[in-house]
């Protein structure tokens, strides 16, 4: 197979092992992926596509997993960093948007609340810079709020937090339950 069916098979495969909770499994495909396409990919192919929704996947996947090992946790960071990689060549300033709260939310996972911050805040840039919709910004300020109580910015996350509840009160009312989990972690 060519370089970047190679990398969309492995891409894919992960996925599928994602979808099982098979994560060792999908680390290795995931892994093996992305060294595949190192060398680069042609423009339009869609193993970047395969990449990026791998990545997302895998690594939204870890984040529940209860009994993550220090090898699947440092998998679910190279992962969201993949998926932010791979949206950022495949997809739209949305994409990009969720893939960076993706990655804040990985590197929160794996005790990174710094560098969660950074992301996080990185999201709401995105959004501001596409005047995104108030469903969109909650979730970045809801990662940026997070991110910075675990940090221990108390005062940034009673700023941020708040940002994250006037934007919740924007949003229509048949999409909030989407955003009950984030809204949960908002408690003081």
């Amino acid at each position: 197979l060519a370089v970047d069916d190679r990398a969309a098979v492995l891409a894919t495969a992960a996925s599928i092992f994602t979808a099982r909770n098979d994560f060792s499994r999908a680390l290795a495909a995931y892994a093996a992926a992305t060294q595949v396409a190192a060398g680069g990919l042609p423009t339009g192919s869609p193993a970047v596509r395969a990449l990026a929704v791998a990545g997302n996947n895998l690594a939204a996947g870890l984040e529940e997993k209860s009994d993550r090992s220090a090898a699947d946790t440092a998998g679910m960071v190279h992962a969201a960093e993949g998926g932010l990689t791979y949206w950022t060549l495949a997809g739209t300033w949305l994409e990009e948007e969720r893939a960076l709260y993706r990655l804040a939310r990985s590197l929160l996972a794996a005790g990174e609340p710094e560098r969660a911050t950074a992301r996080a805040q990185r999201c709401i840039d995105v959004c501001e810079r596409n005047a995104a919709a108030p469903f969109e910004r909650f979730f970045g300020y809801a990662a940026l709020a997070i991110a910075q109580r675990a940090a221990g910015d108390r005062n940034g996350f009673l700023v941020s937090r708040e940002h994250a509840f006037e934007l919740h009160r924007q949003i229509p009312a048949e999409d909030r339950s989407w955003c009950e989990a984030d809204l949960s972690l908002l408690a003081d």
